[in-house]
């Protein structure tokens, strides 16, 4: 378990006083808003629990939740989860959440969506990819602060909390080089997500660091990008293991080896990303790297809560990391 982390250490890595930290976390006088402001970011960054110092100044706050229809299938799934981590975070702090899924292809709608319309809210979280026009007729429209969670693209003036995807990647890509693989394939369609392309370059940071070539052959799609379909496609040549830039896709790449006789494994490594599969065998099987849904949600949520009551300035994208979860779908070369 990780250590608390304390207003000592808050103070050391500073270099200033712990009675300063605490003036300026308790909102005490006698400390400047920009050092407060510096103060509570690294606070935040190092995981200090601040909930604490909040002092609520409206209760039963309503947060409107906004997902796009397209990453929500039927029973669940990873942003159903991620939409239970932020209701909980939200009711964590007396408030409660709305709501709403817009369809999948929004390009030619002119309605937005109705919690800005219709309903008195104090902040909206918006969870995953949106598409980029519409995305910026909801921030003209709202009149409340907005987080972006899981997704951010340059340009969109407000914040958001994205799983560190480039260092995560990079983690779980190296863990196969130091168990021997070399030949190594990357599962993802870089042109479905930030997010994707993102892991995509945190593998090959971990592939040049090991002086292994990326072979053209082996990048390789994984969805039809105008629906959003998963397909598996495999080389002609196998390499020894698969980078999958989620756990969906290391699901659907299981398959299609299961199916064409492969063991994993035995014959082929795979991992994955997110630490979510739901309903798959597989789940149990595949080492992966972690989201930590729900320190986004809770950071997503903390933000939120600052900009309504105006203790918060934008401060752009934040990274939440985390680790490999090992389990038994890689084979170590090196025995």
């Amino acid at each position: 378990m990780a250590e608390t982390v304390k207003l000592k250490d808050i103070a050391q890595r500073m270099d200033i006083s712990v009675v300063t930290v605490s003036n300026a976390l308790s909102g005490k006088k006698g400390v400047s808003d920009s050092v407060r402001e510096e103060i509570l970011a690294v606070a935040e960054e190092m995981g200090y629990d601040l909930s604490k110092y909040e002092k609520r100044e409206k209760e039963h706050i309503k947060i409107a939740v906004i997902v796009s229809e397209k990453y929500l299938g039927i029973g669940t799934s990873f942003y159903w989860a991620m939409y239970q981590q932020v209701t909980y975070a939200v009711s964590r702090k007396q408030g409660y959440t709305m709501f709403e899924i817009i369809p999948k292809n929004v390009n030619n709608r002119r309605e937005l969506p109705r919690v800005i319309q219709e309903e008195p809210i104090d902040g909206i979280i918006i969870i995953g990819r949106v598409d980029y026009k519409y995305m910026e007729r909801i921030l003209a429209a709202a009149k409340v602060p907005v987080v972006l969670l899981d997704f951010y693209k340059e340009g969109l003036a407000c914040d958001a909390v994205l799983s560190s995807n480039y260092i995560g990647m990079y983690k779980v890509t190296r863990y196969l080089l130091e168990r021997g693989h070399r030949d190594i394939a990357f599962v993802g369609s870089r042109a479905a997500t930030e997010n994707i392309n993102d892991r995509y370059y945190g593998f090959r940071k971990a592939m040049e660091e090991w002086k292994q070539p990326v072979k053209p052959e082996w990048i390789l799609e994984d969805r039809n990008i105008e629906n959003g379909d998963m397909k598996a496609e495999l080389p002609e040549k196998m390499p020894t293991a698969f980078v999958c830039s989620s756990d969906l896709t290391a699901g659907v790449i299981y398959d299609k080896l299961k199916s064409l006789g492969y063991r994993v494994p035995e014959d082929i490594s795979i991992v994955g990303y997110d630490n979510y599969l739901y309903g798959h065998p597989f789940a149990q099987k595949l080492t992966t790297y972690n989201v930590d849904m729900e320190k986004m949600a809770g950071t997503a949520v903390h933000i939120l809560l600052n900009k309504i009551r105006k203790k918060g300035r934008r401060r752009g994208v934040r990274y939440i990391d985390s680790g490999v979860i090992e389990r038994s779908s890689v084979r170590n070369l090196n025995i």
